[in-house]
């Protein structure tokens, strides 16, 4: 498509569609790992774990409850430093004595979704139809930090349990699974769907309910309940630009990408390019795709005779970047740079023909290293590989499910922080009044309340097979440079 062509349908679709994660913003594939992991199952693990791809609320199983009691711990999901200028502590949670129901008892059924040994949650993601597993990572992650809380004792004397359903990647049915769902549960946590504007119609109709989930559309994201880990900007961070710049002042005049054909794909893209733009950056190759290509041998020949010296890919999946990458190596081209934010997930390095393919790579995220990597220097990193091997052994972890997990870690801290007497109107209200939090440094700091992303980011190169930290701190973000907002 040409460049004039390609501006203009992104520019059709900005103002339909909302600006999606940093590290999400995608076309429609999933990897095969990740849907072999999704059609087979995650495996054995905690007691009561959400079955892969189940929905509890259409007879087919789906908690994610009952592990076992034992002594709460401190401190699980409060913010804590994420390193760099900005990288603030969020709230706190004492934790230590929650897990047990108080003396006089935690007041029984409350509210909707809440009886005196239960708190229901909801999880509505696209997991199936023509992208099956796309998001799901969603009840994953979100199942995992219930079973880990579920372990510790629950809260309060109540166990969390999940009920998760498939939307199938259709408007009529996120909807549907939202107007079933809203009089069962407390509230919803760790969704992601393509489609949650339509459900945000039902949502729109009852303000107090909690909806710790990443917001994809304008419509979820203005919801009085929708308060998460990662609010969505009309711009991106300058940081990686201003780096890569600075160590390929050429390239950057001569920038290439691939985009998906996908509204909230074209969205994210037109933002991170203007963010590009503003500092100097010049695209002279843009070309969008279906979701069922997984050639890019075709961009890679017309990027190569088009002098681009810069690639910048943000607006595809994981399993895209792979195929591009593979198809790069295969004509042995190498501009001065390729870079992403969507290339750290679990077999991206297998799936790209191996470490060969992406030496050199760098790929800036708003996650920590949750492969491993970070695990010793970062103990919520650590706790959320335990709990997802746990859970879901056979599932290669990915931003969906670690966002998610975060998401979860936000939401019990606001269920602590109220007390054993639960509303949806108290829980609400208490997370409106987080404006910092990391999860203990798992995803970068932002500030939720006010729904302001962050001006922070983690830097990655690929050397030997690794994902390498690039000249940041051990166990933090960078946050050097300000957030790009588009006027």
């Amino acid at each position: 498509m040409a460049l004039h062509g390609r501006r203009q349908a992104i520019r059709r679709w900005a103002p339909l569609v909302a600006l999606m994660l940093l590290t999400s913003a995608c076309g429609l594939r999933v990897s095969k790992s990740e849907l072999q992991a999704a059609q087979q199952g995650g495996g054995g693990g905690a007691s009561g774990q959400l079955a892969p791809g189940q929905s509890a609320s259409n007879g087919s199983g789906g908690n994610a409850g009952a592990a076992g009691g034992g002594p709460a711990t401190a401190g699980a999901t409060s913010g804590g430093s994420a390193g760099g200028a900005t990288g603030a502590a969020g709230p706190s949670s004492s934790g230590s004595n929650t897990a047990a129901a108080p003396p006089g008892g935690n007041g029984g059924p409350t509210d909707v979704g809440v009886t005196g040994d239960t708190i229901l949650v909801g999880n509505v993601s696209d997991l199936g139809g023509p992208v099956p597993g796309l998001f799901q990572g969603g009840p994953y992650g979100t199942a995992a930090y219930f079973n880990y809380i579920n372990s510790q004792g629950g809260i309060f004397g109540r166990k969390l349990k999940l009920i998760s359903d498939d939307d199938g990647l259709q408007c009529s049915q996120n909807e549907a699974d939202y107007q079933d769902l809203v009089g069962k549960v407390f509230g919803f946590v760790g969704s992601w769907s393509l489609d949650d504007n339509c459900g945000a119609q039902v949502l729109s109709g009852t303000p107090n309910v909690p909806d710790v989930s990443e917001a994809l559309s304008p419509e979820a994201q203005a919801l009085n309940g929708n308060i998460n880990v990662a609010p969505f900007g009309k711009g991106a961070t300058l940081g990686p630009f201003l780096y890569w710049k600075s160590k390929y002042p050429t390239a950057v005049a001569k920038m290439g990408t691939i985009v998906g054909n996908q509204p909230s794909a074209v969205a994210a893209w037109h933002y991170q390019m203007a963010a590009a733009e503003s500092v100097g950056y010049h695209f002279v190759y843009e070309d969008d795709f279906p979701p069922a290509q997984n050639n890019f041998t075709p961009d890679v020949i017309k990027m190569k005779a088009e002098g681009v010296q810069g690639v910048y890919i943000i607006s595809v999946n994981a399993p895209d970047m792979a195929e591009f990458s593979m198809a790069a190596a295969q004509q042995n081209w190498h501009p001065q740079f390729i870079a992403s934010g969507i290339s750290y997930f679990g077999n991206y390095i297998q799936e790209s023909g191996g470490p060969q393919s992406v030496e050199g790579q760098y790929i800036n995220a708003a996650n920590a290293r949750f492969l491993g990597e970070d695990a010793g220097a970062i103990p919520e990193v650590a706790l959320f590989d335990k709990w997802m091997q746990q859970s879901y052994p056979n599932f290669p972890m990915d931003q969906f499910a670690a966002n998610a997990w975060a998401n979860a870690a936000l939401f019990v801290q606001m269920l602590r922080q109220v007390g054993p007497h639960l509303t949806r109107a108290a829980v609400v209200n208490a997370l409106k009044q987080v404006h910092s939090f990391n999860d203990n440094g798992m995803v970068t700091p932002a500030d939720p309340a006010a729904k302001n992303p962050s001006n922070c980011y983690l830097l990655m190169v690929i050397h030997g097979g690794q994902y390498q930290r690039l000249e940041d701190p051990p166990a933090g973000f960078r946050c050097d440079a300000p957030y790009f907002k588009e006027s």
